[in-house]
């Protein structure tokens, strides 16, 4: 028996292997939000954060917290306490990132933090459903960040 063309070819994408496994680069592809930060067991309170990977390797996280202060000047005329209230817990970086089995690691290209420029972070991560897990590995502090698929 013949099968119809479109059966035949469905058979042959639905039994042909994807080149990314579920864990890898293609199941970060979207957006991000950050919903909760815990070190080592203690939940952290940070601004929700938002994470971006695109399929072509790179990455862009912005976190800013709600309820700063408005202030009705340039930022040149800012007082040094006004400055601070206004950048204070304000991250934001972007950059490359690669998938290596369970292993994200992320270049900062540039960040908020020029001292952090040209760094990476290196995170074990996982995918659960809609969440994403990303733990430390560095074995001074534990921590682990999840964030949930933006749809």
């Amino acid at each position: 028996m013949r099968l119809p063309l479109f059966s035949s070819g469905l058979a042959v994408l639905l039994l042909t292997p994807c080149a990314a496994s579920p864990q890898g680069t293609s199941a970060l592809v979207g957006t991000w939000q950050r919903v909760s930060v815990d070190t080592a067991g203690v939940a952290v309170q940070t601004p929700a954060a938002f994470a971006i990977y695109s399929a072509n390797g790179y990455f862009s996280q912005i976190g800013i917290p709600t309820g700063r202060p408005r202030i009705a000047k340039p930022l040149g005329e800012m007082a040094k306490e006004e400055l601070i209230a206004r950048f204070r817990n304000v991250i934001a970086w972007r950059g490359t990132y690669r998938v290596s089995g369970d292993t994200l690691t992320r270049r900062a290209v540039a960040h908020t933090d020029p001292m952090d420029e040209g760094s990476d972070l290196v995170q074990r991560f996982r995918i659960t459903g809609d969440t994403l897990i990303l733990l430390s590995i560095n074995s001074q502090s534990r921590s682990e960040l999840r964030f949930v698929r933006v749809r």
